[in-house]
């Protein structure tokens, strides 16, 4: 299947428009069936480390199941991609939500949700385990149209030349000193510095971005940091303070929000300014470009949908309000510190606020978690809020860390998804062998270049 061309073209149907994409990853293109699902099922695999190789169109499965009439089917079936992964190989069907809730009325010995809530197509997973290969349902739910976005931003700074050392050095010790610091602010602090030097870190991951939290062009709601465990640590502090604030989400205005000249809105991935509403229409003006005008009945209605939202208020940098103690336990943290803490933090969250079934089935002993939240507590009432380990070489001297749940992106660590790491690791026999060759339907030498920055 690696060395093999795709088994069949992909085409445009009439609720789908079909493509192929040149993968920098793969070196060779990539068909995608849906330019919305598939196509960004093909933008998370490009730049997920845990991805080592994926394929289109790979292989030709016979799939033998019941219709719902009860009479047996056996139908030819060839899943979307090859994904070679960390964890293992998977041959993965990709599909719109809806379209899965549909399939699983009309064919439900096919497609089926389980008690999790995890699509899946027992036929399809028969057939490929005689192949010795996984087989998973993925659904458009998964994918987050931010994290779209803003690897398409990125995609430029990816394969831009390198920065340079003394520069990427200060700027990377600034955000380690103030994590939490917005674009802007460092921009305001940093006048000198290029933005597109900041946005090839952040590509590069020298500096860790959430890519689901805010538009990159947003850059008053973009925050730095150095790692990803930080950034899990100051979201869950922020969050400890106010816990019915949801965390690094745009608010969403109705028809009561107060807007006045001078609001600023974000719409269709762009910030946009009013300029003027007036009776009938509302002048609006982008960072860059022409002002636009918008019927009011439009402008309203763009809110109602969603579509219109409210860039969210980014509080200053959490580190300038801690308690004295509680920052100098967090300076002498290391990141093994963090991530331990915030591997604990869901099930300290869950223990005080009695959700069982959280806490079911964990290999934590009640006794080991009572203390973790016990020391959890009195952080909690010493600093306002929990404080960091200062130790990670004696477990019982820790202090608890909280954390919020894992984000979209990663710095400086290949395990975490989302950015392109170096050079693939062979992790099972089914990888050692020979890299799919360019060519054959659908493949080739990439078509398509995008120049890296300065180039």
């Amino acid at each position: 299947m690696r060395s093999s061309p795709p088994v069949r073209r992909v085409g445009s149907r009439a609720n789908n428009v079909s493509g192929t994409y040149a993968s920098r990853k793969m070196g060779c293109t990539i068909q995608f069936e849906s330019h919305t699902v598939e196509l960004w099922a093909v933008y998370i695999m490009e730049y997920d480390p845990q991805v080592l190789e994926y394929y289109d169109q790979p292989t030709p499965l016979e799939l033998h199941y019941q219709a719902k009439s009860g009479r047996a089917v056996t139908v030819s079936h060839t899943p979307d991609f090859l994904v070679l992964r960390q964890d293992g190989v998977w041959l993965e069907e990709w599909k719109h939500e809806n379209k899965l809730l549909e399939l699983a009325i009309a064919q439900p010995h096919r497609y089926q949700r389980d008690e999790r809530g995890v699509w899946r197509c027992p036929p399809g997973e028969e057939a490929a385990s005689h192949l010795g290969l996984s087989y998973r349902v993925r659904s458009s739910a998964e994918l987050s149209p931010q994290i779209i976005r803003n690897l398409i931003f990125l995609e430029d700074y990816f394969f831009a030349p390198d920065v340079e050392p003394v520069l990427a050095t200060r700027l990377i010790e600034r955000v380690r000193n103030f994590p939490g610091t917005s674009l802007t602010r460092l921009m305001q602090e940093q006048p000198q510095v290029p933005l597109d030097i900041v946005f090839a870190l952040i590509a590069r991951s020298s500096l860790y971005v959430d890519l689901e939290a805010a538009p990159l062009i947003d850059h008053e709601a973009v925050l730095l940091f150095p790692d990803r465990a930080t950034a899990e640590a100051h979201a869950l502090l922020l969050a400890s303070r106010t816990r019915t604030e949801a965390a690094f989400e745009g608010e969403r205005p109705s028809r009561h929000v107060a807007l006045t000249a001078g609001s600023r809105v974000l719409w269709d991935g762009r910030i946009w300014t009013l300029i003027n509403l007036g009776h009938t229409t509302v002048t609006l003006h982008p960072d860059e470009g022409p002002l636009m005008e918008v019927a009011l009945s439009s402008f309203l209605d763009l809110i109602d949908a969603g579509k219109i939202t409210l860039p969210r208020a980014v509080p200053s940098p959490l580190m300038e309000s801690l308690h004295p103690e509680a920052e100098r336990l967090w300076r002498s943290a290391s990141l093994r510190d963090l991530e331990i803490a915030n591997q604990r933090y869901p099930l300290v969250i869950a223990y005080r606020e009695q959700r069982s079934t959280s806490v079911a089935g964990t290999p934590v002993p009640a006794r080991t978690l009572r203390s973790w939240v016990a020391r959890f507590n009195e952080a909690e009432a010493k600093y306002g809020i929990p404080s960091s380990p200062s130790n990670s070489r004696h477990p019982r001297s820790r202090t608890l860390v909280p954390s919020t749940v894992p984000t979209a992106t990663s710095a400086n660590s290949a395990d975490l998804p989302y950015f392109r790491s170096g050079p693939s690791t062979v992790v099972s026999r089914f990888v050692a062998g020979p890299n799919r060759r360019p060519g054959g339907k659908g493949h080739g030498p990439p078509t398509r270049t995008r120049p890296g920055i300065g180039s």
